[in-house]
């Protein structure tokens, strides 16, 4: 259907990710009609070019993994994390909601979830686990038929793979392996997620249009009625009869809101750079209280000079090559300062560390160091084992030169390798306590054991340094919402026919990651919840 002829609906969802996805298959569901406007032309958002994992307690996949769960053992495990910042209400309805978010989307589409071995972020912790991470699988994308084109291209999982493979010991450098499933129009990981929905998504009979820039709401009497905006520099304006569905993703690349609301340095995003915060703006400017917006899904980033993304420099996530053995991380003084196999998001809030004597933030200057034995074995971004070195990793015959290279004092880097690999050979890190979490092992080297499968020396010349950047995957602020997924006013109580869900609103889970697929098992469920109430939703209500 053409943009053109569509001047009203039951629903309009603004953007194609989880949660916009998962909100208009929910209301299609429910009886309503159902369009959804797409910012860029490319389908699918953050989470396509994420690992495609939604964190679910509780799931009824669990018990594959031999794994098990208690909404107790969940919301204590949430609740230990909070540090005040999650409301109850929200994460006792995500808990207790999940499971059958999960088991509606395996009815209405063609996906089928597995659990995987993947410990929470902090497994440790009271209520703590494995197997509530799962996994979408490889997807058919040539079910999509023409809309196979548009679906977004991750930098970080340029080829089909999925996150079963490492548990199944797939070798997906094998040639065979990969050739086959690109033969086969295979697709994984966020991609195949996004394919899943969006194919039941248009089966069932909801419209999808793409250069559709949602940039204002309809309002009257104060409550949504639609949405006016931009395709190609000609205004449109559709009206919703039921509600609007907020699920625009983040404004990580908005500047000007990122240095006014987001807190510590922040060097790139490792999603599409649409994520302008068009739906934190629209919401706003309706009357929404906002929440959470000091916090995004923090991480380590790494850049390859000249390369880009969607016309912005490119960002890419930083996670296997700080956890396997033979490297660590270090700021300009040469000295670690934090456990580089910690879950990424933690990871992450260390380059916020405050010298308050210099007025400075010693961390942000950050470099991973490694030596010869590990670029024989690990790939490090696009380099992989037995490639020629690219020219972004600087190498040097000792750690001295190396130090003097990149601008890390020579002593200190020098000390920091020689004391961590006096406890490095026993698998022990008594500094920072790499290794002993079940998580820190997960991204390892699991051809070894124990904590050797992230912790290792440093003793083989030449040594190789890499530039790491503070960055994030996205924000996780915006306007808040109710357990019904409904904006909250600033005012008190809600702005009617309104809803927001995935990081286009304010994250339940306040500054706290707490396991893979934290950011889009929330998107899921709350996107799910938004397209139920917006379809029961009569004007004026």
């Amino acid at each position: 259907m053409s943009q053109h002829h569509v001047s009203e609906t039951d629903v309009i969802v603004i953007g194609t990710g989880a949660a916009g996805l998962a909100a208009a298959l929910s209301a299609r569901h429910a009886g309503a009609d159902v369009v959804v406007l797409e910012r860029s032309e490319k389908l699918g958002g953050t989470t396509a070019i994420s690992g495609g994992v939604p964190w679910i307690p509780c799931n009824h996949h669990m018990h594959e993994v031999g794994s098990s769960d208690t909404r107790a053992a969940a919301l204590t495990y949430l609740r230990r994390q909070s540090l005040g910042r999650m409301d109850d209400e929200m994460i006792e309805t995500y808990v207790d909601a999940g499971v059958d978010v999960i088991k509606f989307i395996e009815a209405e589409t063609d996906i089928r979830f597995r659990a995987l071995q993947w410990p929470d972020y902090h497994p440790e912790l009271p209520g703590g686990t494995f197997g509530r991470s799962l996994s979408a699988g490889l997807f058919p994308g040539n079910d999509l038929g023409e809309l196979r084109p548009r679906l977004r291209s991750s930098l970080t999982f340029p080829i089909p793979i999925s996150s079963n493979d490492l548990e199944d010991g797939v070798d997906i450098f094998d040639p065979a392996i990969i050739g086959d499933r690109l033969e086969k129009g295979l697709v994984g990981v966020g991609n195949a997620l996004v394919a899943g929905l969006t194919k039941a998504v248009v089966h069932k009979g909801a419209t999808i249009l793409f250069g559709m820039r949602a940039q204002s709401l309809v309002m009257d009497e104060g409550a949504v009625v639609g949405v006016r905006g931009d395709h190609d520099g000609v205004p449109f304006e559709i009206r919703a009869r039921r509600g609007v569905i907020i699920a625009s993703g983040g404004f990580e690349w908005n500047a000007a809101l990122v240095k006014d609301l987001l807190r510590g340095p922040h060097q790139g995003a490792a999603s599409p750079p649409d994520n302008q915060g068009d739906g934190l703006l629209m919401a706003a400017e309706a009357g929404a209280a906002l929440a959470n917006t000091d916090e995004a899904w923090w991480m380590p980033i790494m850049k390859i000079p000249g390369e880009e993304y969607d016309g912005q420099p490119a960002i890419r996530f930083a996670v296997t090559e700080l956890t396997k053995p033979g490297s660590i991380m270090v700021n300009r003084a040469g000295q670690r300062f934090v456990n580089e196999a910690c879950n990424y998001n933690d990871l992450g809030r260390s380059f916020f560390q405050f010298d308050a004597q210099t007025f400075d933030y010693p961390n942000q200057d950050a470099w991973i160091i490694f030596h010869q034995a590990y670029l024989d074995r690990y790939p490090v971004m696009t380099r992989y084992p037995g490639d020629p070195l690219p020219n972004w990793i600087e190498q040097a015959p000792t750690l001295a030169a190396l130090a003097d290279r990149i601008g890390v004092d020579p002593v200190g880097l020098e000390r920091t390798v020689e004391q961590f690999n006096i406890f490095a050979r026993d698998g022990k890190d008594p500094a920072f306590h790499r290794g002993e979490s079940r998580y820190d092992r997960y991204h390892g080297d699991w051809a070894l054991e124990g904590s050797h499968q992230t912790v290792g020396v440093l003793d083989q010349a030449p040594f190789y340094a890499c530039r790491v950047y503070p960055g994030v995957l996205g924000t996780k602020g915006g306007p808040k919402i109710s357990a019904r997924a409904e904006v909250q006013s600033l005012r008190g109580g809600k702005i009617a026919g309104l809803y927001a869900a995935g990081n286009a609103a304010a994250s339940i889970t306040g500054m706290a990651y707490p396991g893979a697929g934290g950011t889009i098992g929330p998107a899921l469920v709350f996107g799910h919840i938004a397209g139920r109430e917006a379809a029961a939703r009569t004007n004026r209500q």
